[in-house]
């Protein structure tokens, strides 16, 4: 089966349900990541402008916070691959994310350890054509999981992701559990305004 390319042209891409603790927040820090990607996947061959804006978008809806960089490896200006070697292009992500703070933990960074209020919200990643999420996504998937997934604070996570190189109609994938996601602002305000609110 020939591989299948995707571009760039995002929109949402995990279904994050209501808040798994009943909307009560929990103090924690931003926490700042620095990865190097690789997608290793032999199926789908994506550009690295729509590898970098799928990785852009999981991690929005997984809590990072929206000063995330993410930067193509081996590319060109027209966000093509100038490597043709290996199965797809690599990334350099920095990212920050909430992660419950230790008291033995101290900042690397300017800004890291910031407080922020958080609490576990429920997701889903899964095949979801309207939210852009499609069976050849597999792969990239099942690398997320083992390289993201764990810098995440996430709790009671369980997965299916069964990748079958070269046959998308017969690969399928589920993650769910709870992740760590910070409080919107306008919930942070409110509450604040009326602490006693249910």
């Amino acid at each position: 089966m020939r591989p299948v390319w995707a571009s760039s042209g995002i929109c949402l891409m995990i279904a994050i349900s209501a808040n798994a603790d009943g909307g009560n927040s929990i103090p924690a820090v931003w926490k700042k990541q620095h990865v190097e990607f690789f997608y290793m996947g032999r199926t789908s061959r994506y550009t690295c402008d729509g590898l970098r804006d799928k990785m852009h978008a999981i991690l929005l809806d997984m809590g990072a916070r929206r000063d995330l960089r993410i930067t193509s490896i081996g590319c060109g200006e027209s966000g093509l691959r100038l490597r043709f070697s290996g199965p797809g292009p690599s990334l350099d992500i920095v990212f920050s994310s909430p992660t419950l703070p230790e008291a033995t933990v101290k900042p690397r960074h300017p800004g890291d350890l910031a407080a922020v209020d958080a609490r576990f919200e429920a997701f889903t990643i899964t095949s979801d054509a309207f939210r852009n999420m499609e069976i050849g996504d597999c792969e990239l998937v099942e690398e997320f999981s083992h390289q993201i997934l764990p810098k995440l604070a996430t709790r009671d996570v369980k997965q299916n992701v069964d990748c079958v190189p070269y046959e998308p109609g017969v690969s399928r994938y589920w993650i769910r559990g709870e992740v760590l996601k910070p409080v919107p602002r306008g919930e942070q305000a409110a509450g604040r305004e009326n602490p006693t609110a249910p």
